[in-house]
């Protein structure tokens, strides 16, 4: 098994909501823990809604050797700030009072970037961590599934900005946060789309907003869900097209396959000559037997990822 510190220490798919980030990831960890690796996947999601729109049942019975390295976390980072009031009040009677307040829960809920900077706080902490037997890190692939293009962007600016709020302990933090996120030598951060208008369209907004506003360029773009007409490339691809479209006249259902793609194609092409990264086509599959099935299917087409 490869050393852990030749992987970035964070990977970050990030994107529109309902673009398949949280299946990506899990493929991905899932690819990693297959062989052994320890895999981290940081999800927005709390893990009983997680469990509902995507199985890991059957890893045990089928993968013994992978659950013992596949791991998944929901960070609350209103549970985060209540362990560090506690932390800091020997009294606990006191302690629950204060956390149980409404002036404590009115503060959280209103300072600017103070539950973001509680999240981006633990998941830096998760890219510190390492094992003391090997002082390796801790996690050989920490993925963080990131929450929809708007509350992402939003908790990343803390990041900068985060140490014009407050003072102290707080600001220090904010500070190591600012340094982490300014090194490209830290993290990968891979934007995910399919190739539909809406979801190219906030991609494009998406990474311009993160180039202007914090300086970070993406390493890779993944589309996903893609025709696997695209994903032929471009040497074979004019040459099946013109085939299918010389059968398509008398089928319908050929026609729209056609079409499709014509379109898949186009906002594929917009992408890449506004987004200078590597691109990686991840396509549609066929519906499986479990979403076990369907994870690994992907993983065997996220070879090469992540671009670190």
């Amino acid at each position: 098994m490869a050393s852990t510190d030749q992987r970035l220490p964070l990977t970050i798919l990030c994107g529109k909501g309902g673009v398949g980030k949280t299946t990506l990831s899990l493929a991905l960890a899932l690819r990693a823990a297959l062989r052994g690796e320890n895999a981290l996947v940081v999800t927005s999601h709390p893990l009983q809604e997680l469990a509902v729109s995507i199985s890991l049942a059957g890893l045990k019975e089928r993968f013994p050797q992978a659950i013992a390295h596949l791991f998944v976390l929901h960070i609350d980072p209103r549970e985060i700030l209540s362990n560090t009031v506690r932390q800091h009040i020997p009294s606990d009677f006191l302690a629950e009072a204060v956390v149980s307040s409404r002036i404590y829960q009115s503060l959280i809920e209103v300072a600017p970037g103070l539950k973001e900077l509680a999240f981006l706080g633990r998941l830096w902490n998760l890219a510190q961590q390492r094992a003391p037997e090997t002082n390796e890190r801790k996690f050989s692939l920490l993925i963080w599934d990131a929450p929809a293009t708007g509350h992402f962007l939003q908790t990343l600016q803390v990041s900068k900005n985060f140490e014009t709020y407050l003072s102290g302990p707080f600001a220090e933090l904010g500070g190591s946060l600012r340094d982490f996120f300014a090194s490209p030598d830290n993290f990968a951060l891979i934007p995910i789309t399919t190739l539909e208008e809406m979801a190219v369209e906030e991609t494009l907004d998406l990474v311009r907003a993160l180039g202007n506003e914090l300086g970070i360029q993406p390493r890779r773009v993944i589309c996903n869900l893609a025709s696997p007409l695209l994903a032929t490339g471009d040497s074979a691809a004019p040459h099946g097209i013109s085939t299918l479209a010389s059968v398509a006249a008398a089928d319908i259902s050929l026609q729209f396959i056609l079409s499709r793609q014509r379109v898949e194609q186009s906002l594929f092409e917009r992408l890449r000559s506004t987004i200078r990264a590597d691109y990686h086509i991840v396509t549609r599959h066929a519906a499986r037997q479990t979403d076990l099935d369907l994870l690994l299917a992907i993983a065997e087409e996220m070879e090469g990822l992540p671009g670190n």
